[in-house]
C-alpha cells in the first residue's frame, strides 16, 4: 500500500502510530526528491523551482553528484523530524553499493508549495 500526502496540505495527525513523523517523512521525500534529481542530473532546477528557495536553486546551479548518472544511485532512506506545522528537518541517505551520501534538508510551507530552504550535502 502507498500513501500519498498532497504537497499543499500542512502536517497533519492521522491515526497511525507516529502520525506526525509519517508525514514529515512523505512530505521530505516528496521535496528531497526532486532536489536529488538535480543533484544526480535527472531533472534541471527550472523544472522544480516552485519547490526551491532561491538559496537553494543557487547551490543547486554550482553542485552535482558526480558518480550519480546511472539508475544504481538510489535514495536508500530518508529521516524526518516535523519541527513545527511547517517546518520539517530531513536527512535522505544517497548512494550506490559502494558509496554512500547523505543530504541534510529543511522543507518549509511557503504557500501552496513545500519548499526546500537550507541544503547540505555530507
Amino acid at each position: 500500500m502507498t500513501a500519498v500526502l498532497e504537497l499543499d496540505a500542512p502536517i497533519a495527525p492521522t491515526n497511525t502510530d507516529d502520525p506526525g513523523e509519517r508525514s514529515a517523512v512523505a512530505i521530505a521525500t516528496s521535496v528531497g526528491g526532486h532536489v536529488f534529481d538535480v543533484l544526480s542530473g535527472r531533472r534541471t532546477v527550472r523544472e522544480v523551482d516552485e519547490h526551491l528557495s532561491s538559496r537553494v536553486a543557487g547551490l543547486l546551479l554550482t553542485t552535482r553528484l558526480h558518480a550519480a548518472q546511472g539508475p544504481e544511485h538510489r535514495v536508500r532512506s530518508v529521516h524526518a523530524c516535523p519541527i513545527t506545522e511547517y517546518a520539517v528537518e530531513a536527512c535522505m541517505v544517497v548512494g550506490t553499493h559502494d558509496r554512500v551520501r547523505a543530504l541534510v534538508l529543511r522543507v518549509e510551507r511557503d504557500g501552496e508549495h513545500w519548499v526546500c530552504t537550507r541544503l547540505s550535502l555530507v
